[in-house]
């Protein structure tokens, strides 16, 4: 089931290490399309008073979004493997309403949250990542009272970088409905990828 999450967690802290605190650190391409991620993510849903628990939190580059489509009325929990990503958002972000661990979402014993959030967290191309990338989102519903919402990269593209993981839609939603009846398959926004949301 598991992968090498210590070689996964080498590649963004090393990044860390050339860019610091850059959105390529996370390998994106732009702020603006990091933002339509989000909006993406969390479409249809109202997370202003609830508790969001971001897997994969990199930077904590979700916590200013959720200040401004909330008002500052959320509470925050973010996870990931990479140590130093960890301790920036730490640093930046690190406030009542925000925790954050290092580790993946089977090392850490979290609580119940009302929305999962994981952006971008499955896209490197490692051995197991494929069955890992499901059971992530079993265990994020698990955790979610409301929803969980991941993207993935879609295998419906012209080419295929060696270091990336893309996904086959179908397969994904063919697993997301056996775990739940509610599911969205959203892929008609301009990335090569698409955004999932399993609601109870």
């Amino acid at each position: 089931m598991g992968i090498d999450t210590k070689e996964v967690a080498s590649i963004y802290n090393l990044r860390f290490d050339k860019h610091g605190r850059d959105i390529k650190t996370l390998g994106w391409g732009s702020e603006s399309s990091q933002r339509l991620r989000f909006e993406v993510l969390l479409q249809g849903l109202k997370p202003k008073g609830k508790t969001i628990l971001d897997v994969g939190c990199g930077l904590g580059d979700l916590i200013p979004f959720l200040e401004d489509c909330t008002g500052g009325d959320f509470s925050y929990i973010g996870i990931d493997i990479a140590d130093k990503l960890v301790d920036n958002a730490r640093l930046m972000h690190g406030e009542k309403k925000t925790k954050f661990y290092v580790g993946d979402i089977f090392s850490i014993k979290l609580p119940s949250v009302d929305i999962s959030v994981l952006s971008g967290a499955l896209s490197c191309k490692v051995h197991g990542i494929e069955h890992y990338a499901l059971e992530t989102m079993n265990q994020m519903y698990s955790l979610s009272k409301e929803t969980a919402c991941l993207n993935f990269m879609t295998k419906y593209v012209d080419f295929e970088l060696e270091k990336n993981q893309h996904y086959w839609p179908e397969q994904v939603f063919a697993h997301a409905k056996k775990i739940c009846k509610n599911v969205r398959l959203i892929h008609d926004y301009p990335m090569f990828e698409f955004t999932i949301q399993l609601s109870k």
